[in-house]
């Protein structure tokens, strides 16, 4: 295994010194085999082993400084409370991946927190990250999973855990404001500089890299929350020290695949006002960014910044549109502006599963609306969206059953619901690691059938619809 670091390399305004202190008793409980085959990582080697799992030491392993806006408000130094970047590797496509380890200890910015994690938050974090990876989401993914004998306190005594992830980078916009704020424009211009040279080396051939950089920034943020919204994703604590300058999804807190459609979801209980309500995604990806621009205000002028941030919408809106269209069957933007809002009043009113709908939109046979419409109290208003549909369908003139096989590459049957992932959760935290790894291979293949584990794609039962994440999960 091949470790750089490069990111170290930038010296102590941009991190500290930090190891990995293994947990008592620590387990490798499951090893991500393809991800490690495309980093080239042997994990039956022995040293492998002690390097991934703290006991061998990582000499120039480092937790990162950052800044961020929490929830409106601004907090000048933040940091990796809990998180130790080991290095940077390469996978076959030739590209640098961090290696991560979440809950490795106290850091110089776990701010009189333990540093560490609990099963729990690694076992969602690692269902989501590779669920969303298997829908085309781009995101961090996870490398390892490690149990203990160790307890951690929260509210209640916990059993310890650390979740090795990976990404592109780590890089938030969180960082660019941490020197910003502080004035340390020498910083700042090194940090510029080593993203250009590591993510974005492509702008440094053009008249204008900073500028070329930001607009690729603004448009992968603008395609990920498309993304998000296309497949009834709420991340849940949209902070810009959670937002990737790479355009990944990363920090898996109270995140929530939605369920019953409404816009106004919000899934983390800790989000008392609703800021990052299902529906206000978009326009806080557009706030981060506003914030990221701020701290580019000594190097491009305000319109230069405000023409950069002016490409958000558009390029969200046309994502998203492919993407529903993809979703839809449909070729039409016209016709698809037309149906999707009288589609969400529908599935709004009548409290439908969002991912059943568009799964049984997808096996929908031409003038066969009985699945849908048992799928709802009031099937007139049903039956009328569905025959304005089945007519825009025909007027494309394609051939419908194979049409409705590419929906069903688009529209998956299995999704990470929250009851899952919680009697995922309370199984392995019995020492009962199976009802994971089933729930793990459905969500690593969504779109495939998978008849032997039918359960996990049925709704949630209402007792599942009353679980409760929050910023501690």
């Amino acid at each position: 295994m091949n470790l750089e670091h490069h990111f170290a390399q930038l010296g102590e305004a941009f991190s500290s010194k930090t190891l990995i202190q293994p947990l008592l008793e620590q387990r490798l409980v499951e090893f991500n085999q393809s991800l490690a085959v495309f980093l080239s990582i042997d994990i039956k080697s022995p040293s492998i082993k002690r390097v991934l799992s703290g006991q061998d030491v990582v000499p120039h392993s480092v937790s990162m400084v950052y800044a961020g806006h929490q929830f409106g408000g601004f907090s000048p130094q933040l940091g990796d409370g809990r998180g130790v970047l080991l290095g940077e590797i390469k996978g076959q496509d030739g590209l640098l991946y961090d290696l991560h380890m979440k809950g490795a200890g106290p850091t110089p910015y776990s701010r009189r927190g333990d540093g560490r994690a609990v099963l729990r938050s690694c076992i969602r974090e690692y269902l989501a990250s590779e669920a969303m990876a298997a829908l085309s989401v781009p995101s961090s993914r996870a490398l390892a999973l490690y149990d203990s004998r160790e307890a951690v306190y929260r509210e209640t005594p916990e059993a310890g855990a650390m979740l090795l992830r990976t990404a592109h980078g780590h890089i938030r916009f969180g960082h660019f404001e941490y020197f910003f704020y502080q004035g340390k424009q020498a910083e700042l211009d090194q940090l510029i500089a080593y993203c250009l040279q590591h993510y974005y080396p492509a702008c440094l051939a053009s008249d204008a890299p900073l500028q070329n950089m930001l607009l690729d920034v603004v448009k992968r943020t603008a395609r990920m929350i498309a993304k998000w919204q296309s497949i009834g994703f709420q991340h849940g604590v949209m902070n810009t020290d959670n937002f990737s300058f790479t355009g990944e999804t990363i920090d898996y807190g109270p995140y929530g695949f939605m369920e019953d459609y409404a816009p106004d979801w919000v899934c983390n209980h800790s989000d008392h006002e609703g800021r990052y309500a299902f529906s206000r995604q978009p326009g806080v990806g557009l706030w981060n960014l506003n914030c990221l621009m701020r701290c580019f205000s000594k190097h491009l002028d305000r319109d230069m910044l405000v023409s950069i941030l002016q490409t958000y919408e558009a390029e969200l809106q046309s994502h998203y549109d492919d993407l529903m269209s993809q979703k839809m069957g449909l070729d039409s933007r016209h016709i698809l502006h037309e149906l999707l809002p009288s589609l969400f009043v529908v599935l709004a009113s009548e409290k439908m599963d969002y991912t059943v709908f568009f799964r049984l939109l997808s096996q929908m046979q031409e003038s066969q609306f009985a699945l849908l419409l048992d799928e709802v109290i009031d099937r007139e208003r049903m039956l009328n969206w569905l025959t304005l549909y089945q007519s825009a369908r025909l007027d494309e003139g394609k051939d419908w059953s194979l049409v409705g096989s590419d929906m069903l590459k688009v529209n998956p049957k299995f999704i990470l619901r929250n009851y899952l992932a919680h009697d995922a959760i309370l199984a392995a935290e019995g020492g009962d690691y199976l009802p994971f790894r089933r729930l793990l291979n459905v969500l690593s293949h969504p779109f495939s059938e998978h008849s032997e584990s039918e359960k996990l794609a049925q709704r949630a039962p209402e007792w599942g619809k009353s679980l409760e994440v929050s910023c501690s999960s």
